[in-house]
């Protein structure tokens, strides 16, 4: 379990908020901080840059930075049709929530694995040791998106004074059930990521309810760091969040594994015949 910091003025921060001191955080751009659109722009640039070296390298990492730059595409796109009641709120929530992931897979590309939350160190392993099929890369990677770093997200934006309702909260699920990179993912890295054995509509409910739930318990997690009536207790409240999350990694990282006797070669060699394209 990583140390989990909190400061002075009770702004809570997780462990990988701390490290990189001298990257340029997106959220420091005048544009994310006011909320405007144009910083969503600025998060797919960052996220396009990270991506292109991994799917030239067929790194497993690539197929949930694919999966995570696709869906906040999707989020710019939507972004006047969904009728959020505050869409600045929800434009620097997109930030933060960026660099979070961005914090994380720094830290462990640095070696700093102190400062990876177990929930991503779980899931960077996974890449790294070739040891789950693409599904299990985005499976993986949303859990510590959502379960482990959301609640903090929306804790950090609430104690900058600038939180995000439940209401836009439950709208971002709106845009989400528009995201669906399976094929994409499929032809590029892993054929076995577009399931065919399971009808494509029962295969995609079943997912995005899934993602549902668990958005809903990040912001249920969230409430719970905002009303906790001590620093000891929001400390507990973190540990739990921690714990629940890392303990869904490594259900996920078991579930996805590659059986006894097979490997991801057939994968990679898939992968690296594909025209290296974006």
């Amino acid at each position: 379990m990583k140390a989990l910091f909190l400061a002075a003025a009770l702004l809570f921060l997780s462990p990988e908020a701390f490290t990189l001191a001298n990257a340029q955080e997106l959220t420091s751009k005048k544009v994310c901080q006011q909320g405007l659109p144009q910083c969503v722009t600025l998060v797919i640039r960052e996220m396009e840059r990270r991506y292109k070296p991994l799917a030239r390298q067929c790194d497993h990492d690539a197929v949930f930075a694919l999966n995570y730059l696709r869906t906040t595409e999707v989020f710019q796109q939507t972004l006047d049709e969904i009728g959020y009641s505050d869409p600045s709120a929800v434009v620097r929530e997109d930030a933060l929530f960026a660099e979070y992931y961005f914090r994380a897979y720094d830290a462990y590309r640095r070696g700093k694995k102190e400062d990876v939350p177990l929930a991503w160190q779980i899931t960077f392993d996974a890449a790294q040791n070739r040891s789950v099929s693409g599904s299990g890369n985005i499976a993986l990677g949303i859990n510590a998106h959502i379960q482990r770093d959301l609640p903090f997200v929306l804790y950090e934006l609430y104690l900058q004074g600038r939180p995000v309702s439940y209401e836009d909260h439950t709208r971002v699920n709106d845009f989400l059930q528009q995201v669906n990179p399976l094929k994409e993912l499929a032809e590029k890295f892993d054929p076995t990521i577009d399931d065919q054995d399971v009808p494509g509509d029962e295969d995609d409910a079943a997912r995005f309810e899934t993602i549902v739930q668990w958005r809903e318990a990040a912001f249920r997690n969230y409430e719970r760091l905002r009303d906790a009536s001590t620093d000891a207790h929001r400390m507990q409240v973190a540990k739990e969040i921690e714990e629940f999350a890392a303990q869904t990694a490594q259900f996920l990282q078991q579930s996805f594994s590659y059986p006894p006797g097979t490997d991801s070669s057939e994968r990679d060699a898939y992968c690296q015949a594909q025209p290296r394209r974006r």
